[in-house]
């Protein structure tokens, strides 16, 4: 009889402790986040503002109050716009934006069962494109093209942990080689911890 309980209680007693260590240690693990937000750059002439879009996956690890890990993502926005009579009366000169990747580090502090505020950095790569149209020449336009710029991303967030499901918002600002000017962007994203 005693050989029948020890062999019950104990399965009950070790089943339970992955669930109460991972309760234990929340944004921990890998996610899965969709992105939405804001997209706004200036420099060279344009100022524009778009909507941004996307996903990322990051995976962070940590004891106690602390958390690090590293994020990649992928984003696209609808930023675009055209300037006239940029080198002389009448000429067009329009651009977009096209893919960004991102990969970088994020170091986090808890400060509550639910909320964690964090911070990040690392490397980003935009491409871009643009057209430019003389009205004095046959060719339309007279130049089109794409290319790609890399440079650095810094930003800072706020993560909200509902159990497997989490929330962020964060603003974020990028600089990338051979672009003048900066981006910013405000971000809300809604994802899922494994």
């Amino acid at each position: 009889m005693r050989f029948l309980a020890k062999t019950l209680i104990l399965p009950a007693i070790l089943v339970p402790a992955p669930a109460r260590a991972q309760d234990a240690e929340p944004f921990t693990g890998p996610s899965v986040v969709a992105i939405g937000g804001v997209d706004h750059a200036s420099g060279g002439g344009f100022k524009d503002t778009g909507v941004l879009y996307g996903g990322a996956v990051t995976y962070d690890l940590g004891a106690g109050k602390l958390r690090y890990g590293v994020e990649g993502e992928v984003t696209g926005s609808t930023r675009k716009g055209c300037e006239s009579n940029v080198a002389v009366t009448g000429d067009r000169s329009c651009f977009h934006t096209g893919r960004d990747l991102y990969i970088g580090g994020r170091l986090g502090a808890v400060v509550s069962d639910n909320v964690m505020l964090y911070g990040k950095a690392g490397y980003t790569n935009l491409r871009s494109g643009g057209s430019y149209d003389d009205p004095a020449t046959t060719a339309s336009p007279d130049f089109k093209g794409s290319d790609n710029h890399g440079g650095y991303r810094v930003g800072a967030g706020v993560e909200y942990n509902a159990g497997n499901f989490l929330v962020r918002t964060e603003y974020r600002f990028s600089d990338y080689d051979g672009l003048a000017g900066g981006r910013h962007q405000g971000t809300v994203g809604l994802g899922f911890r494994f």
